[in-house]
């Protein structure tokens, strides 16, 4: 087994942070979607949410495959 290098302890980093990110989205669009507020607003808001998500993930996924080498 071999230790992990400076780059790929950054990598780690970024995709857990852009794994956050993504979990913020999540979380505003599910609240946005939930709420019980009688106005179109929140329904701009959370429409676009899996779609934001799927890139942050494709995005996250780019990331720990190019550091991985």
């Amino acid at each position: 087994m071999q230790a992990k290098t400076q780059s790929q302890h950054k990598t780690e980093l970024l995709v857990v942070v852009i794994a956050l990110l993504a979990f913020v989205v999540g979380l505003v669009g599910h609240l946005a979607g939930a709420s019980i507020a009688n106005s179109d607003t929140f329904g701009y808001i959370a429409a676009p949410v899996p779609l934001i998500v799927g890139l942050i993930a494709v995005i996250a996924y780019k990331i720990a495959e190019h550091g991985d080498h």
